[in-house]
């Protein structure tokens, strides 16, 4: 046993000597590869929506952690320098009792003793805070829209160059004012749609969806073409295409009909003018918009939309695509579209989870269904509830 001790001794007594070794700018580069490494990926500590509000990617971590009171524990300062004993970042990544929540970094492999004692080293090695190096950490690009879509119209926000998006859109058919028999829709049948999508770059991604509502398979494209800066020209643009299939299995007909083919394109353009106000404006069209001919109209739409962040990461949405030319009589799940489409909620962002509890008067949730409007007329307080879950899975 005192052999064992003494090893132990001994290893972190090197490990404390090749670290006295360091310069500080050696010490802070390491530092900065450690973050980047463990804690700046999509869905942690990263932009566009950091964890905690803290980014460790290297341009900004200096500025998010030193001097800077922990949200969990505000009485203690995440690097407080020169005493990294009561420094919060310290005591997170060592699983103190002490501290509040889980043991960082929560997902992936927790921090080795050697990489706790670069942490440990770096903070003692202050003299205190730099203000000009925080105020030199360049500012965070404005995010318009947390979402991929608002409620149904959709935004420029892109994916991480290499990870997936998991997403998941549920409409509960019964509308609202069905009351208590039904617990206000809840209890009714529901209208899902599941998708995966795969970011070849952080402007470009691919998803594959399927809708229960007439089996309605979606392939989509979306580029992100201009990215709003905290400088410049406010305003983001990206284009969204689809190619829909109808493939729910009609008695007599085939499934491989003119019909149940479908395109649909979107130009869309979106905004912050002001800190947690998202505009958006979203013209679209469809090509054979009825799978229950052959026509090949085209419908012409134009989404409106808006998000208002009230308060941390929560936020009210809305939006209406009204159509402008082209309206063909259709059906999505049995329902009429006689009316334009609308849609409101509520939404929680995290960093890598989006959650949106809606209520809207369109049933589609496919592109090419939502296009062709709604079937509950909102004049009459008719809405029905249902929710959007977005997910960015990094392997």
């Amino acid at each position: 046993m005192g052999g064992i001790i003494c090893l132990g001794w001994l290893a972190g007594a090197a490990l404390a000597q090749n670290l006295d070794g360091l310069t500080e700018a050696q010490l802070e580069a390491r530092v900065a590869d450690l973050f980047a490494r463990s804690c700046a990926q999509a869905g942690c500590h990263a932009a566009p929506i950091p964890q905690q509000e803290m980014d460790l990617t290297r341009e900004r971590f200096y500025a998010s952690v030193v001097g800077v009171p922990s949200k969990e524990q505000p009485e203690l300062l995440r690097v407080k320098p020169g005493d990294p004993e009561h420094s919060y970042l310290i005591r997170k990544v060592k699983g103190d009792p002490t501290i509040t929540g889980m043991q960082m970094p929560l997902t992936g492999d927790k921090l080795t003793a050697e990489e706790i004692a670069l942490l440990e080293t770096w903070v003692r090695r202050m003299e205190g805070v730099d203000p000009a190096r925080r105020a030199a950490a360049p500012p965070p690009d404005p995010l318009p829209f947390a979402g991929w879509r608002v409620v149904n119209v959709p935004t420029t926000r892109g994916v991480p160059a290499g990870s997936v998006l998991f997403g998941i859109q549920h409409r509960f058919n019964p509308p609202l004012d069905t009351g208590y028999d039904t617990f206000f829709g809840l209890d009714g049948s529901g209208i899902i749609l599941l998708s995966l999508g795969y970011a070849f770059s952080d402007d470009l991604f691919v998803t594959l969806g399927r809708s229960n509502a007439a089996d309605d398979v979606e392939v989509q494209a979306h580029y992100r073409l201009r990215r709003q800066r905290s400088e410049g020209m406010p305003l983001e643009v990206a284009a969204r295409t689809t190619l829909n299939w109808i493939s729910e299995d009609v008695p007599g007909e085939g499934r491989f009909t003119k019909a149940a083919f479908k395109g649909t394109g979107q130009l869309i353009l979106a905004s912050e003018p002001a800190p947690g106000l998202g505009l958006a404006v979203a013209p679209g069209l469809t090509v054979n918009p009825s799978h229950e001919s052959n026509a090949d109209d085209v419908l012409w739409t134009l989404g409106l939309a808006g998000r208002w962040r009230f308060h941390g990461n929560v936020s009210l949405l809305a939006e209406w695509t009204p159509i402008l030319s082209g309206y063909t009589r259709t059906t999505t799940f049995g329902n009429a579209n006689r009316f334009d489409s609308w849609g409101g909620g509520i939404e929680i962002a995290t960093a890598g989870h989006i959650f949106q509890i809606v209520v809207t008067n369109s049933v589609g949730l496919a592109t090419d269904q939502y296009l062709n409007g709604g079937d509950l007329d909102i004049r009459d307080g008719d809405l029905r509830l249902g929710f959007n879950i977005y997910r960015i899975l990094t392997f």
